[in-house]
Parts: structure tokens; sequence; C-alpha cells
């Protein structure tokens, strides 16, 4: 485990040993009472490291762009040529930001709803479509097209956000009407550099599944589980470590639940907290290490965020303003 984060596991046994050392004492006869932790030298008692900020020293949020007459903005993305491009789902358009401002560069009126959205080359964006299912748009020529637009013949439920696994292959989530009690999202993969795509099904069986992120090494899935406000933890198809089983990762607590999510250069996962006007950060083994409120006059949808070149970006569909704070930390994502 890094030397920068709390060491829990040392934690736990450390509280452990002290009760087994209360035990041999009074076996041994050493003495007539339990020990206590008052009776162990403090400077043998294990201790939490603190735990750095991920936020720069002295940082403040700072307004990016705001969107005229915005719906729904989301997938938050960066070109290769550092343009930040993001999407209006209810409005299905497609925007960039230029001098701070949002450029709408395709507007499909509504037929369509794209809404997660990653550049897989300098001007082909792969975009997870609610209506018309795996697209591609081209920042060259303004086309708009439909590249999967099923599973194997069944019709999506509704895809919702992808992330790509630097080995030409995105995971993208697919929850439609799923929720608490109709369990029906799943997680697919798919190769998007080969020209007849093959869709791998990972995961069914979710509760809503939002956001999702790799781990930086690729062998781990992390999904938004929106409607039990948690984040679940799925071997990738290229995990290679043994034997292992989805389980809860992270719990929530308020809000609705979580939206968009990242991951730093750390394995840090950085949680977009929909209706908690707040980003939370959970270190690699599950614990929340920081909550970061929004600016104050945001609205409490924030929705997505993305890490780029020593900001984290979100967006905040309330308000329809994008905003950026600066961390120390790096993206983990490919």
């Amino acid at each position: 485990m890094d030397e920068t984060m709390v060491n829990r596991r040392s934690f736990v046994k450390g509280l452990g040993l002290m009760g087994g050392m209360a035990a041999m004492g009074m076996i041994a006869g050493c003495s007539s009472e339990p020990a206590t932790a008052n009776d162990v030298d403090p400077k043998e008692q294990p201790q939490a490291e603190a735990q750095p900020s991920v936020l720069a020293e002295g940082a403040s949020w700072e307004l990016v762009a705001h969107v005229e007459d915005g719906g729904l903005i989301e997938g938050l993305n960066f070109s290769q040529d550092g343009t930040l491009w993001f999407i209006d789902v209810v409005k299905g358009r497609i925007h960039k930001v230029v001098d701070g401002e949002a450029v709408t560069v395709h507007d499909n009126e509504g037929k369509s709803m794209p809404n997660g959205a990653k550049f897989i080359d300098g001007t082909t964006m792969l975009i997870t479509d609610r209506s018309q299912g795996l697209c591609r748009y081209d920042t060259k020529t303004g086309e708009y097209s439909v590249w999967v637009p099923n599973f194997n013949g069944t019709p999506f439920n509704g895809l919702n956000d992808l992330v790509l696994d630097g080995q030409g292959g995105a995971y993208f989530t697919d929850p439609g009407q799923s929720d608490y009690f109709k369990r029906i999202g799943c997680v697919y993969y798919v190769k998007y550099d080969e020209d007849e795509p093959a869709l791998q099904l990972i995961q069914d069986g979710i509760a809503y599944p939002n956001g999702i992120t790799l781990s930086p090494d690729g062998q781990f899935i992390y999904v938004a589980e929106f409607n039990t406000n948690s984040l679940v933890c799925i071997p990738s198809a290229a995990y290679t470590l043994g034997r292992a089983t989805p389980y809860v990762f992270a719990r929530m607590d308020g809000g609705h639940g979580p939206d968009g999510i990242t991951v730093d250069a750390d394995g840090n996962l950085y949680v977009a907290h929909l209706e908690a006007k707040e980003v939370l950060v959970f270190d690699r083994d599950g614990f929340q290490i920081e909550r970061i409120s929004a600016p104050e006059d945001a609205d409490i949808f924030v929705d997505n965020l993305c890490i780029h070149d020593g900001y984290l970006y979100i967006c905040e569909f309330g308000s329809s303003n994008i905003y950026r704070i600066a961390v120390t930390a790096e993206t983990g994502e490919k």
C-alpha cells in the first residue's frame, strides 16, 4: 500500500494485538486486572497517518463556462488538443468550450440522446446514446452515426456512460429504467478498434449502473450503482489476479446516488454525488478520504467530472455551469 495512505489493515491488526496482550497478561498472572490501552506505551500504539488533501494548496472553484438554454449537461472529456467537450443529453447537443464560452457544434434537436463521451482518436468521439446505442461523432465532418444499436439483436435498456481501457476497448453502462427493485442494468465491453464489434456482457442485475471507471492497472471496473447510493467493484475483462467476485466497494450517505466517477493515478475514486452538491473521494480500499463541496452558486445536481492537467472539472446541470478546481492528482484513466 502507498505510504501516503492510511494503513487501515495495520491499524485494525494493531488493535487486535492490544487485546491479545491483555489476554496473555491475565493468563500469565502478571496482573489481577485486564490490561487496557492506557497500559500500553503510546509510542507503540498504532497511529493513523494523516491523509493529504487531493486539492492543491489554496485551491478554489473557478467557473469554466455557462451553458445558455442548457438541459442536462454531461459527458465531460478532452480532445487531444486540450479542448473541453461535453454533452447536453436532453437537447441532443454536443458542445465544446472556446475562450470560456460553450459553443454548440452539433444539434440533433432531441432526436438522439447522447450521454457519455470519450475521444478514441484525434477526431472521433465514442458516445453512449440513451435512445440509439453506441454512436460515433466525427468532429471534423460533423457526422453523428449509430455504430452498435443492440446486444446480439436485443435492444439496449438505454446507455449512460463509458470508460476506455487503453487497449482499444471500452466498458459502458446500460441502465435504462432499472431501479432499486428492477435490477436489469448491465455493463458491457466492446473493442472499438475492430471493424466488426464483438460485445461482451460483463455484469447484469445492477440497480441503475450510472458512471463507470477503471482501476489504473486495468484489473477492476468501478460502477456507480445509482439507486443503491453505492459503488460496486467488478473484475474487468482483463482480470488476471485469480478468483474474484463483484462486491460493494463504498457507500454514500445523503443525496440520491453516485453519477459520474473517475479515478486518479493513485487509484483514488472521485464521485459526482447527485443531489448532494459535492464530490466525494475514496481511496483504493473504499474508505472516504475527502468531501469537496461544490461552489456556492451551484445547484445540487453535480453529475459528471474528470481530471485534466492539474484540475478537477465538474458539471452541474441545475445551474448549467462547468467548474474546475486545482488538484495535486493526475488522471488514472486511459
